[in-house]
């Protein structure tokens, strides 16, 4: 499915990771609109110590912005001699079963909904909410953290030593905020994780209280994806959180995933991809989906401002009534399509709407390459659990420090002249231009807009270094015109 055309800058904080001072003033600035106070009540349930919780949650927050890797860094620096304990309890305090973190990256990020409510204009943003879910890989080298193995990662075909990282997110559009996720291995064809049994008996283990977060967390880890972002769907909207439409990619459009979808909220609509290779009922009739646009070739429409052909037909998948799109990018031989839960969808908003799917991506490649999410190095599966929590609320302040200074505004006036001032930088142009030549050269050549745009995201300060390159002589001549 094609990405919109105005990419900018694939990154939603990459500006604000590289000036530690400039990180202290944001956190200070915008904690102070932060309501901690139920957090700092969860930590405090958690103590195990003299040490104040609240007191070691703070400092380990903001220990990504001090240009510090690791605790054992923190220790040799001059902020140590500001801490008045030792670097145990920081370790102690990430491996604690008792802390609950699922409850404390939602209470983050209902506090960061709170804050956007109060600094967006309601008039100006009248798109829907969606829930986004999606997994990513989670590479790690040592075999005897707790519940390692190998894994399949879809960009290379290839099975990895790590973990698979299924979260839960939310966007309106302009930004995309983390709301929960879960931790899982694959067991494979053997059991075994695709480890052998010594590697197996190597790995840490430690005993779990059955009422504790932590034997909760536990209990993911073997279940399957879909099931679990079920579940974490239905405790987002019993929790109160809000949205119209679920978008996930074709690993989770699934017969059990729609109806409970449907079942967990009437109005909450799933758009999605879906394999080709499944049996619809359309007026009655079953086909099999790939089947379809030779069926149906007098009903091919041709979309000039997506510049693709699609089919669209009301369908049945094993009961359950779904719009269909059938859609063949310029150039391209194969059809994918694309469901949505809601009928009364047209082609172009469900296309528009898929494309804010990409954001989970930029999300992950954001907190992988500028919040060092893969970096934990323990073996106690607890301490991977903490660590990724506080990336995400580290990801979760950024990204809302990044909406109100680039999206919102003190008053309509204001935006305006806003707009008007912004000047795109020469890579900025380079990138459109990028988009441009894929729809007039590489479209031709047959590759997949989903597979190069997942490239690009995962590798763009690869492919700014090359655009740099190739486009030398212009930045010189730029630097020689300005001086």
């Amino acid at each position: 499915m094609q990405r919109n055309k105005g990419i900018k800058n694939i990154s939603e904080i990459q500006d604000y990771c590289k000036d530690s001072a400039k990180l202290i003033s944001i956190f200070t600035g915008l904690l102070k609109s932060f309501n901690l106070n139920y957090i700092n009540t969860i930590l405090a349930k958690s103590k195990k110590r003299g040490v104040a919780t609240k007191q070691i949650f703070q400092i380990l927050f903001i220990l990504p912005f001090l240009e510090l890797k690791n605790i054992q860094q923190l220790r040799f620096s001059g902020y140590f001699n500001e801490v008045h304990f030792g670097k145990d309890v920081f370790y102690e305090f990430m491996k604690n079963p008792l802390i609950n973190w699922r409850s404390i990256v939602r209470l983050f990020y209902r506090q960061a909904e709170k804050i956007i409510k109060q600094e967006s204009d309601p008039k100006d943003n009248k798109q829907p909410s969606f829930f986004i879910v999606d997994d990513s890989l989670i590479p790690k080298t040592g075999k005897r953290t707790e519940f390692i193995g190998k894994v399949h990662n879809h960009n290379s075909h290839s099975y990895e030593l790590g973990m698979k990282m299924l979260t839960l997110g939310i966007s309106d559009g302009k930004t995309f905020l983390p709301i929960d996720f879960s931790i899982h291995n694959e067991q494979g064809k053997l059991k075994n994780r695709g480890l052998k049994a010594k590697d197996l008996k190597s790995q840490f283990t430690k005993h779990r209280e059955e009422n504790t977060p932590s034997y909760q967390r536990m209990l993911e880890v073997s279940e399957d994806k879909i099931s679990t972002s079920i579940s974490m769907i239905k405790r987002a909207v019993k929790k109160g959180i809000k949205a119209k439409y679920v978008l996930a990619d074709s690993w989770f459009v699934s017969e059990k995933f729609l109806l409970q979808m449907k079942q967990t909220q009437s109005d909450l609509f799933v758009i999605g991809l879906m394999k080709t290779n499944r049996i619809v009922q359309i007026q009655g009739k079953s086909h099999k989906a790939n089947k379809i646009p030779e069926l149906k070739r007098k009903e091919i429409k041709h979309s000039r401002k997506l510049k693709c052909h699609y089919i669209s037909l009301k369908i049945k998948y094993r009961g359950i009534e779904l719009k269909a799109y059938w859609v063949r990018m310029k150039g391209q031989q194969t059809w994918k399509m694309l469901i949505s839960a809601d009928l009364k969808l047209s082609f172009i908003k469900a296309m528009e709407y898929y494309q804010i799917r990409w954001s989970i991506e930029v999300f992950f490649k954001d907190c992988k390459q500028n919040l060092r999410l893969n970096a934990c190095q323990s073996v106690d599966f607890d301490s991977h659990i903490a660590h990724i929590s506080i990336v995400f609320m580290n990801y979760t302040l950024l990204a809302l420090k990044r909406r109100i200074e680039d999206y919102e505004t003190l008053g309509a006036l204001f935006r305006h002249l806003k707009e008007l001032l912004l000047k795109e930088t020469l890579i900025e142009k380079i990138w459109k231009l990028f988009i441009d030549i894929f729809n007039s050269l590489f479209s031709e050549l047959g590759i997949d807009w989903e597979i190069l745009i997942e490239k690009i995201i995962c590798h763009q300060q690869d492919f700014q270094n090359q655009i740099i390159n190739a486009f030398q002589c212009l930045f010189s001549c730029q630097i020689y015109q300005e001086e």
